[in-house]
């Protein structure tokens, strides 16, 4: 999944670097030929694999990329994209199998944009994802681990709590709820997700069936399904208003699915069934022992609840806080880590851009009763540590949550807060290796790094690291 704050992008994860490359062979490959799409490119051995979870082998002097292959498996290959450094395809035909391979649990697989390593065993999804983490910090940042983490892993279905369909209207009057296709814009039909949590899975045939037969002005563009702690909720987003006869059909689906229905209409401000704006709260829990985190359906979370608790039990564990200590916690959201370290130092303070999830996080603060934590409403691609240090005083620790552009800008000068130990939490591993170089120059030694898998099925690698301030 990709990180809804200050400046998260939809990238594929691990491209990061491939990119620049494409943006380059654009322009100095301009007039070069190029092979046709779709043509057959014959039989391949898959050499290696790429941080995107494709297959590697070589074309005509080029990277092969080959969608759906595993390493050492033989193939036959069918091309998507010819670039000037590198070639895209997708198996036609798999001629020899990996052993690591297994058959795809979801009869979407092989149209559905969504899960794209299902055909890979989970536990060497896993060790791919460990893998490449490490292999981007060494590449990209120089640096190994003093300790590898264990993984931390949930159920590989039935694990996401979020998720958007896109409808689309056939001239012929049918209508389509599904997910993007591989490499396309197209919709495929969805009738069960496995990896949604069954609560959101029982809301798609219904939904499904009044698009179809009672939604008369064809105006809903994408539906959301929310799941919070024993609830469930749709957002349905839609371009002009609906009739009165689709009105009265949502408000029967409403009841009869015992789920909250509201619409947005791209102000920005969600409406219910009777067209008053509302401003709703759904609820999880970050930690067990504490009350349940209060969230707005557009406020950026993880979507899997499962590894979010131990991805926020295992940085407070890292960090081995004795009580005294005050924390600095960047890019803090709604609080997702902050009101769980609150228990176990002196005090924390939450720095995030987005105004609304600050106000979020202070809700959150006075219904749990923490006291100890403050929050801040800032842009830290624009704070400078001296604005920082002058609003938060002595800091002991820092623990850092950013988007996928990672934190360049506020690890710049990161040595003057003085912190002897650093958390950051990542969904990129390239900006993580990036940001670690920068931290090793201001004297910070990388001592353990280890995966989350967030997304199974998925070449998305989230990633959390502890630097050490070195002793001088």
């Amino acid at each position: 999944m990709s990180r809804g704050k200050q400046g998260g992008s939809n990238a594929r994860p691990g491209s990061r670097f491939i990119s620049s490359s494409r943006n380059s062979a654009r322009t100095k490959g301009a007039g070069a030929a190029r092979s046709p799409v779709n043509q057959k490119l014959g039989e391949f051995t898959i050499e290696r694999m790429g941080h995107d979870g494709r297959g590697i082998a070589n074309w005509q002097g080029k990277t092969l990329f080959i969608d759906g292959a595993l390493q050492g498996e033989t193939v036959s290959a069918r091309l998507q994209q010819d670039h000037a450094r590198y070639a895209e395809a997708v198996v036609e035909n798999l001629l020899v199998s990996s052993a690591e391979r297994q058959t795809p649990v979801c009869e979407h697989y092989h149209q559905c944009g969504g899960c794209q390593l299902q055909h890979w065993q989970p536990a060497h999804q896993l060790a791919f994802k460990q893998a490449t983490a490490l292999e981007q910090m060494k590449r990209w940042g120089g640096l190994e681990p003093a300790e590898v983490l264990p993984a931390i892993v949930s159920a590989s279905e039935g694990y996401r709590s979020r998720a958007r369909l896109g409808v689309w209207y056939e001239n012929d009057g049918t209508v389509t709820l599904g997910f993007r296709q591989r490499q396309s814009n197209k919709l495929t039909p969805i009738s069960n997700c496995v990896v949604l949590e069954k609560s959101l899975n029982s809301l798609i045939a219904p939904l499904q069936n009044w698009l179809a037969v009672e939604h008369s002005a064809r105006a809903v563009t994408h539906i959301e399904l929310l799941a919070g702690q024993g609830e469930t909720m749709v957002i349905l987003r839609h371009t002009r208003t609906p009739g009165e006869r689709d009105w009265q059909g949502l408000r029967l689906l409403e009841e009869n699915l015992q789920c909250r229905i509201c619409v947005d209409d791209g102000s920005g401000v969600l409406k219910d069934l009777q067209g008053q704006a509302i401003d709703p709260r759904l609820f999880y829990y970050a930690d067990e022992a504490l009350p349940p985190l209060a969230w707005h359906p557009q406020d950026f979370t993880q979507v899997n609840r499962a590894v979010n608790r131990q991805m926020v039990a295992q940085a407070i564990d890292l960090l081995a806080l004795r009580g005294k200590e005050r924390v600095l916690d960047l890019f803090c959201g709604i609080g997702n880590f902050t009101l769980p370290l609150a228990k176990h130092c002196a005090e924390v303070i939450g720095v995030e851009a987005v105004e609304n999830m600050v106000e979020r996080g202070r809700e959150n603060a006075q219904r749990s009763g923490v006291e100890n934590v403050r929050f801040i409403a800032a842009d830290l691609t624009r704070l400078s540590v001296r604005q920082l240090q002058q609003q938060c005083g002595k800091i002991d620790a820092v623990l850092l949550d950013p988007p996928r552009d990672g934190a360049k800008e506020i690890l710049m000068n990161i040595r003057q807060l003085g912190a002897k130990k650093l958390v950051y939490v990542s969904c990129n591993p390239a900006t993580l290796a990036r940001d670690a170089a920068i931290l090793a120059e201001a004297g910070y030694t990388l001592a353990r790094l280890g995966v989350m898998d967030m997304f199974p099925h998925t070449a998305h690698v989230e990633s959390m690291a502890l630097f050490v301030l070195n002793k001088k």
